[in-house]
């Protein structure tokens, strides 16, 4: 789950529909030879699907008590967290392989530097060992998944910055992603033109929650909206 503050209220988007952005964006992606790539489709499912593994959990999301205020995918608590990456590297194994090693990859990148970390160590062995063999089953080369890993990863963190509303600009494989005036900028700029995309989000107020069923109660009763999501050029700094 995305939890972003506001003045009275908690944004909140899931992991699913933050990563379906993504896939969006990758889909209306024009440069740099995505449209060409031989793997898009796959490369459009794993960025579409990256977050898969958080279904379940952000279905039903948890109290964070040291807060009091809902968990985000950051805060979750570490053993949570590895559930959520095994069961969503795996989930489209057998349909899916090579998306499904992108998934895994992605894994190893936002966690490859917890390796000695208590709990962390089994999920990174067990990813290294599904990638490879994945790796294996669909004869890609390391070199290849890299190049290919790389349009995950920028996809995925234009849409954070979306979700997330953060506010600094970044830069990602030569992209540079720029928030501003509600939309996000890039530089160079890969689409046929500027796209609003809509997000589904809901807002609880922003108090301090109780327990899980206090959540429970505010979360059912709080309506699902769509947030607009402006992908555009980056404008001259006025």
């Amino acid at each position: 789950m995305i939890v972003v503050p506001e003045d009275s209220a908690f944004l909140l988007i899931t992991q699913p529909d933050h990563a379906h952005l993504a896939g969006e964006i990758l889909s209306l992606w024009r440069a740099g030879g995505l449209p060409d790539n031989p793997r898009r489709d796959d490369l459009l499912f794993a960025a579409r699907e990256h977050d898969n593994g958080w279904r379940e959990a952000d279905a039903a999301p948890r109290w964070d008590a040291e807060r009091g205020r809902p968990h985000d995918f950051i805060t979750l608590p570490a053993r949570e967290r590895i559930e959520v990456w095994e069961r969503g590297a795996c989930r489209f194994a057998a349909e899916r392989p090579y998306a499904s090693l992108l998934i895994a990859r992605h894994a190893l990148n936002l966690f490859g530097g917890r390796r000695g970390e208590e709990g962390w160590d089994r999920l990174l062995d067990f990813l290294e060992d599904f990638a490879r063999d994945l790796l294996e089953q669909t004869g890609v080369e390391p070199e290849t998944l890299e190049k290919d890993y790389r349009w995950i990863d920028l996809a995925d963190q234009i849409s954070l910055a979306a979700c997330a509303r953060r506010r600094e600009p970044a830069g990602r494989h030569g992209v540079r992603i720029v928030p501003r005036d509600g939309a996000i900028g890039l530089d160079p700029f890969p689409l046929a033109g500027a796209t609003t995309f809509r997000v589904a989000c809901r807002r609880i107020p922003a108090r301090s929650y109780r327990g899980d069923a206090n959540l429970g109660g505010e979360l059912a009763a709080a309506r699902w909206e769509e947030m607009a999501v402006r992908i555009a050029e980056v404008s001259p700094a006025r």
